[in-house]
């Protein structure tokens, strides 16, 4: 087997850090947001959504403060987990990984995180998330990365979108929880779930 050199590599580019300039902003209806300084390729790594890895039950706890949660998932077979990335890799196989019976885990950057935490949703959003495996092969705790899903130029706010089900997310007490969506996009839901 070759082995590759890890500073070029395209398949190690979510291992080489962030290279474009981050400025976290204020936004008007969303809160804190997150854009670039410099224009951004489409594919480029943007950063990692990093937090505390959380089993299911204790995410569960954990759902009357669900501002910074990321629900990894565990179907792997589920075709929305491919979503984004059809339009940056169109030739993206849909199937190549097989469905995981265990508990999925969530990623909770309430008090531990990075600027990740910061990028919001948006209906018609330019990144999109992938999970990304290379320093364990355990898929049901891939690191979860952020690339731009189209050019983005210099000061637009990076969003992504967060793939809730609208009526689909419960409180603590089983009551269908509802949060409205200030994306602003023309194609905006109007509600996160």
């Amino acid at each position: 087997m070759k082995k590759s050199n890890e500073a070029s590599c395209h398949n190690r580019v979510s291992q080489q850090g962030i290279k474009v300039q981050l400025e976290i902003i204020k936004t008007e209806a969303r809160g804190w947001g997150v854009r670039s300084l410099n224009s951004i390729p489409s594919g480029s790594f943007i950063c990692a959504y990093a937090g505390e890895l959380l089993e299911e039950k204790e995410a569960e706890r954990r759902t009357s403060n669900d501002e910074y949660l990321f629900d990894i998932g565990n179907k792997y077979s589920d075709g929305s987990l491919w979503g984004g990335l059809s339009n940056v890799m169109p030739d993206a196989p849909s199937s190549s990984c097989g469905v995981v019976e265990d508990g999925g885990f969530t990623i909770d950057a309430v008090e531990y995180g990075n600027v990740g935490r910061f990028v919001n949703h948006s209906c018609s959003p330019n990144l999109y998330a992938q999970n990304v495996l290379y320093d364990h092969e355990d898929k049901r705790m891939p690191h979860i990365m952020l690339f731009a899903a189209e050019n983005i130029p210099p000061l637009q706010e990076l969003t992504y979108h967060y793939n809730y089900v609208i009526d689909q997310v419960y409180d603590s007490s089983s009551n269908i929880k509802k949060k409205s969506c200030f994306c602003g996009s023309s194609e905006c839901t109007g509600r996160l779930y």
